[in-house]
C-alpha cells in the first residue's frame, strides 16, 4: 500500500523555507525605503526612473492602441477604395512599409541625376514608374540641376501633380547650374553636362530633404543610409537594396594570384563570401567595361596619391564601376567630395563622355574604397557576354520571349533571377522594323493626347530575324540568335512597360478628356 504520509516532511521543509525567503525580501524592501527616505535625493532619482519606465510602458500601449486604430482605419480604406486603385499603387501602409527595409531596417534612399529638359523629363517619369511597380525600397528622389526659373516653377507643379502623390517617399531636390565648362581664368567655354551627377550628388547629400551634414564633423548626419545613385535612362525591374546573395548575384572578381580581367563567380573578391552586405568601408557598383582605363588620368589625384598605385589588375577587379553605385552615406559623401574635386581636372584631360565616371573611380581608389563589382545588376549593350546581366535573359524561353517582356513581367516573376535594371542607353533593333532607341521616343509621349508605341512582332527574338535594318540607313547588321533574343527583349520590355506608364499616366490625369490609346508611334519611322 502507497504510505499516505510519505512526502509530509519535505512539504513542510519547503513551506518554512518560502516563509523565510519571504521574510528576507521584506526586511530587504524595508532597509531600501529607510535609507530612500535618509536620502531623499537618491529616493527622487530612484522615482524618476520608476516614473520613466511607467512612462515608457505606457507610450508602447499607447502607441500600439494607435497602430491597432490605424490599422482598422487601413481594411476600411482598403475595403473602399481597392476597386478604384490601380495595381501600382500603394496603400498608405505599404508605402510605409517600404520606408526602411535595407539590411537590419537601414534606411536606402535612390537618387539619380537631370537637367531640367523634357528629355529627361519624360526618364525621370518612367523611373519612378518602375519603383512604384516592383515595389522599390527606400526614398527615391530625383536631382534636376541647372533650371531656369520658369522651369523649376513647372518642375515642382509637375512633381507635385504626378510623382508626390504616388508615394510619400518621392522626392525632387533642385540644385544650381554645374554644367558648365571654365578656363583656368574662370571663364566658361563650354558645357558638360554629366557635371552634373556629381555636384548634384553632393549638394543633395548636403542640402536635401532627409540629408546633411554636420558642421563639426563633415559627415553626413545620417551616416548607414544606404545611397544607391542611379542614372535616369535606367528602369528598374527587380528591387535594389544592400544585401546581395550568390543566388541571384553575379560577383566580379578572379583569383587573386592571377592577373586579367574580371570573371564570374559565387565568391566576393576580397572576402571570398557568397553573399555581400553594403556597409562602411564597403561599396559595390555594376561593373563596367571600361577596366583599367581610369588609369591615365589618377595623376589629377595628386602625385603620392594611393589612385596613382593602383595595378592595372586590381583597377580592373575594384574601380571598374558604373551606375548603380551603392555606398553608405558616408562613403558616398567622402566619394562625392573627391568627384567634384577631380572631375573638372579629369575632363581638361579627357573632353569625353567617359571623364565623369573615369573622375568616380579615381576618387574611389584616392580613398582606398574599392567596389564589390556584380555583373548582374544591369544589362545595356547585347553584344557583351560577362560582365552584364545577360545570363538570366538567356535562361528565358527564346519563343516568347517579346510576349514575356512586354506582357507577363506585372505577374509573379519572384522565382526568377532577373537583372534589376535595364540601361536602355543603346539602340535597338530586330528585323526589319522592330526597333527602340530613347532619342526618338516623343517628348510629350506622357500626355493625353499621345497615342501608344507601336507593339514589334511577337515572334522577334526566336531566332527568326537574325538581324537588323537601322532606320534610314541601306545597310544590314547580322546578328546571333543570342543578340537577336537580347534585342528583343529590351524592344520589348521598353515598348510593354512604357505603353503601360502612358495608360497609367492616363487613369490618373486624363478623367474628362479625350484620351489616346491608338498603338501607332513606330519607333522605327520616327526622325531622331
Amino acid at each position: 500500500m502507497n504510505n499516505p504520509y510519505r512526502g509530509a516532511g519535505r512539504s513542510y521543509n519547503t513551506t518554512r523555507f518560502l516563509l523565510i525567503f519571504a521574510l528576507i525580501i521584506c526586511i530587504w524592501l524595508v532597509a531600501i525605503a529607510t535609507f530612500l527616505r535618509k536620502n531623499p535625493q537618491i529616493e527622487n532619482e530612484f522615482t524618476s526612473e520608476i516614473r520613466k519606465e511607467e512612462q515608457l510602458i505606457a507610450n508602447k500601449i499607447s502607441k500600439g492602441k494607435l497602430r491597432a486604430k490605424e490599422w482598422l482605419n487601413h481594411q476600411k480604406d482598403e475595403n473602399s477604395n481597392s476597386n478604384d486603385r490601380h495595381k501600382w499603387e500603394l496603400s498608405p501602409f505599404e508605402d510605409l512599409a517600404l520606408r526602411t527595409t535595407g539590411p537590419e531596417d537601414t534606411p536606402i534612399h535612390v537618387v539619380f541625376s537631370t537637367d531640367c529638359s523634357p528629355y529627361q523629363h519624360w526618364q525621370s517619369y518612367q523611373l519612378f514608374l518602375s519603383a512604384l511597380k516592383i515595389r522599390q525600397p527606400g526614398r527615391i528622389t530625383r536631382i534636376a540641376s541647372g533650371c531656369t526659373a520658369e522651369e523649376e516653377v513647372s518642375i515642382r507643379q509637375w512633381h507635385d501633380e504626378h510623382i508626390a502623390i504616388l508615394s510619400s517617399r518621392f522626392g525632387l531636390h533642385l540644385t544650381p547650374h554645374f554644367s558648365s565648362v571654365k578656363d583656368e581664368s574662370g571663364n566658361k567655354v563650354g558645357d558638360y553636362e554629366f557635371f552634373n551627377k556629381p555636384y548634384g550628388l553632393l549638394h543633395w547629400m548636403e542640402h536635401g530633404e532627409h540629408m546633411g551634414v554636420d558642421p563639426d564633423t563633415n559627415q553626413p548626419l545620417r551616416h548607414d543610409t544606404i545611397i544607391i545613385l542611379l542614372d535616369p535612362d535606367q528602369m528598374l525591374m527587380m528591387p535594389i537594396t544592400g544585401t546581395f546573395q550568390s543566388s541571384d548575384t553575379i560577383f566580379r572578381g578572379g583569383p587573386k594570384d592571377k592577373g586579367g580581367f574580371n570573371v564570374d563567380t559565387e565568391r566576393t573578391y576580397k572576402e571570398n563570401e557568397s553573399s555581400f552586405v553594403v556597409r562602411h568601408g564597403h561599396p559595390l557598383s555594376q561593373e563596367f567595361g571600361f577596366g583599367h582605363s581610369w588609369l591615365e588620368f589618377a595623376k589629377v589625384a595628386g602625385k603620392e596619391s594611393p589612385a596613382t598605385k593602383v595595378t592595372p589588375t586590381e583597377a580592373d577587379r575594384s574601380y571598374a564601376a558604373g551606375p548603380p553605385y551603392i555606398a553608405t552615406a558616408l562613403d558616398m559623401h567622402a566619394i562625392a567630395q573627391k568627384w567634384v574635386e577631380f572631375v573638372p581636372l579629369v575632363h581638361s584631360l579627357f573632353p569625353e563622355l567617359m571623364a565623369e565616371m573615369y573622375a568616380f573611380s579615381i576618387a574611389s581608389a584616392h580613398l582606398e574604397l574599392p567596389h564589390q563589382l556584380v555583373g548582374s545588376l544591369m544589362i545595356s549593350d547585347t553584344n557583351i557576354d560577362s560582365g552584364e546581366g545577360w545570363k538570366w535573359i538567356d535562361n528565358l524561353p527564346a519563343d516568347n520571349i517579346c510576349d514575356f517582356a512586354m506582357n507577363k513581367m506585372g505577374d509573379d516573376i519572384s522565382h526568377l533571377s532577373l537583372p534589376s535594371l535595364l540601361h536602355f542607353c543603346q539602340r535597338y533593333g530586330v528585323g526589319d522594323r522592330a526597333f527602340f532607341a530613347k532619342k526618338k521616343l516623343p517628348r510629350d509621349f506622357f500626355t493625353c493626347e499621345s497615342p501608344l508605341i507601336e507593339e514589334p512582332a511577337m515572334d522577334i527574338g526566336s531566332g527568326k530575324y537574325l538581324y537588323r535594318k537601322p532606320p534610314f540607313l541601306d545597310t544590314t547588321v547580322q546578328y546571333s540568335a543570342a543578340v537577336e533574343k537580347r534585342e528583343a527583349f529590351v524592344i520589348c520590355r521598353m515598348t510593354g512597360f512604357l505603353n503601360e506608364a502612358a495608360l497609367f499616366f492616363k487613369r490618373k490625369h486624363c478623367n474628362g478628356r479625350k484620351i489616346n490609346v491608338k498603338k501607332e508611334i513606330s519607333m522605327h519611322d520616327l526622325p531622331e
